[in-house]
This record gives C-alpha cells, structure tokens and sequence, in this order.
C-alpha cells in the first residue's frame, strides 16, 4: 500500500513539473495567465513591448491564441503576431 502511495505521489510530482515549466508565449492557450520571464527579440520591438506593458514580471492572460496571441495587459489587449508571441518567454500560472 504504501508503495503504491509513493508511485502515485511521483506521478503528481511529475505532472506538475511539466505543467509549471518555462515556455513561449506562443505555447499558451486560451484563458491561460502567464508572467513574462523575458523578451527575447529586436531591441526596438523589446522596447516598444515594454512600453505597453508587457516587460519582465508582468503578469498577462491570453484572451485568443486561434490567429497570433490577444493578451490582456493591466487591463489593456494587446495583439501579439505568432512570431513575435514566440520570442516571449514566460512561466504559466494556469487558467
């Protein structure tokens, strides 16, 4: 019994390993809340992101990803090409 308790509390472990792990913007999905971990593209197109809100420990949440990303951001959308959604790495923090 106890064995069996330790397969299963490994299981959970690994679950939430994967699902907490560091991805792009791109990869999140709709309803998804997400702090931006960096900007990883042109230095003009990092400036103009940070300037609308979008910079390093902002917390954002996806309102459409069907064509490029929709994000809110305090309280403004902002409209994200996929491309540029990529070069965007963040940490999900779930629906």
């Amino acid at each position: 019994m106890l064995k069996h308790l330790r397969v299963l509390t490994r299981r959970n472990e690994e679950k939430t390993t994967a699902r907490c792990g560091e991805c792009t913007l791109a990869a999140c999905g709709t309803g998804c809340r997400a702090a931006v971990l960096g900007v990883e593209c042109e230095s003009t197109e990092a400036s103009r992101l940070r300037s609308l809100g979008l910079f390093e420990g902002a917390c954002v949440t996806v309102v459409d990803s069907r064509n490029g990303m929709l994000l809110d951001v305090r309280g403004s959308r902002l409209a994200l090409g996929s491309g540029l959604a990529s070069a965007i790495r963040v940490l999900p923090l779930g629906s």
